[in-house]
C-alpha cells in the first residue's frame, strides 16, 4: 500500500512528514517525525510551526490524509528544527500606537539586519502584518524589504505612517523568519562559491 511505504520511508530516513486526520478542519496540519509504525498505528513526534517539540500522539494510520513530504514547508521547518534554542520568546517587544508615536521604535531597527512585524490598517480589508527589514524612512513613511515565511525576500512595500497601529521585534514569527533568511544567504554564498571553484 502506497500511504504504508510513504511512512515507512519517512520512519526509517527519519524525515518530516505533514498531515490531516479527518478529526483535523482544513486549516490544521500535524507535523512531525515517525516515531514507530505498526500496520495500523503510527506515532508521531510532533513539532509546532517552528520546529520546538511539542509531544508524541498515536493516530490511526486509516485516518491520515493528505500526507506531505519533502516540500518547501517541511525543509524550513528542517533548519528551524536545527536551530529552535534560538526561537525563545525572550526579548519579544510590542509597543501599539500610531506610526507617528512609534517613529523612534521604527528608525532604531534601521540600524540593525532584523526583521521586525508592522501592524498596518489595512482599508476595506482586515489589518495586516507586514514582516521584514526596515530600509528607509522619512516623515511619513517606512520603507521595508518583506521577509516571507520561507526566509524569502518578497519585494518592498512603502507603508505611510499614519497607517500604521503597532510594531513588534524579536517574536518567534520575526526570528524564524531572520534564521531562514540567513540559512537561504548561507546557500547561495556556498553555490556561488562552488561555481566559482575551478
Amino acid at each position: 500500500m502506497l500511504k504504508q511505504r510513504i511512512l515507512n520511508d519517512a520512519y526509517v530516513n527519519h524525515k518530516l512528514i505533514a498531515f490531516r486526520t479527518e478529526k483535523e478542519e482544513w486549516g490544521e496540519t500535524i507535523i512531525g517525525r515517525v516515531k514507530e509504525i505498526t500496520p495500523q498505528h503510527i506515532t508521531i513526534n510532533e513539532v509546532d510551526e517552528y520546529g520546538i517539540p511539542i509531544g508524541t500522539t498515536t493516530f490511526k494510520i486509516d485516518a491520515l490524509i493528505n500526507i506531505v513530504i519533502e516540500d518547501k514547508t517541511l525543509e524550513c521547518l528542517e533548519v528551524l528544527e536545527r536551530k529552535n534554542k534560538q526561537l525563545t520568546k525572550k526579548g519579544c517587544t510590542t509597543f501599539w500606537g500610531n506610526g507617528y508615536e512609534l517613529k523612534g521604535y521604527i528608525s532604531a531597527r534601521l540600524k540593525e539586519r532584523k526583521p521586525i512585524t508592522l501592524f498596518v490598517e489595512d482599508g476595506d480589508a482586515d489589518d495586516t502584518n507586514v514582516i521584514g527589514f526596515v530600509k528607509e524612512m522619512d516623515e511619513k513613511s517606512v520603507l521595508i524589504e518583506m521577509v516571507d515565511r520561507y526566509g524569502e525576500i518578497d519585494g518592498k512595500i512603502l507603508v505611510p505612517l499614519e497607517t500604521i497601529m503597532g510594531i513588534r521585534w524579536e517574536s518567534q514569527e520575526d526570528k524564524a523568519r531572520l534564521l531562514l533568511n540567513q540559512s537561504r544567504q548561507m546557500e547561495s554564498t556556498n553555490i556561488i562559491n562552488c561555481s566559482q571553484t575551478p
